[in-house]
């Protein structure tokens, strides 16, 4: 558990968010998830937290503000409207590159 916690919390940081200056209209198609497959965050910025240590601070402030103990799917689901308020979007893990990729294209327009 602890090592699917932490590969969480890694996929997370590295495309993660913390405040947005401007509402974005974002029609990202997020496709469901097996039940199985870990999710995470990615900021609706499209900014990574990965070379930004001050997003990463950010994003385990906000992180650990909306998401209660264990942090498994089901926590991670019901924290959805506190860190979409925040800038977040949850996604399959394995879509957060190509989910972030986006936004940051939809920003550059």
């Amino acid at each position: 558990m602890k090592h699917t916690y932490a590969a969480l919390v890694l996929l997370a940081a590295t495309g993660l968010a913390g405040c947005q200056s401007q509402p974005m209209q974002v029609s990202a198609p997020m496709m469901a998830a097996p039940s199985n497959e870990p999710l995470a965050w990615v900021r609706k910025d499209g900014q990574s937290g990965r070379a930004n240590p001050a997003l990463a601070d950010q994003f385990a402030s906000d992180r650990a503000a909306c998401v209660a103990p264990p942090g498994d799917n089901a926590s991670l689901r019901a924290a959805e409207s506190c860190m979409s308020g925040r800038g977040y979007v949850l996604v399959p893990a394995s879509q957060a590159a190509a989910t972030a990729e986006q936004f940051r294209r939809q920003a550059s327009y």
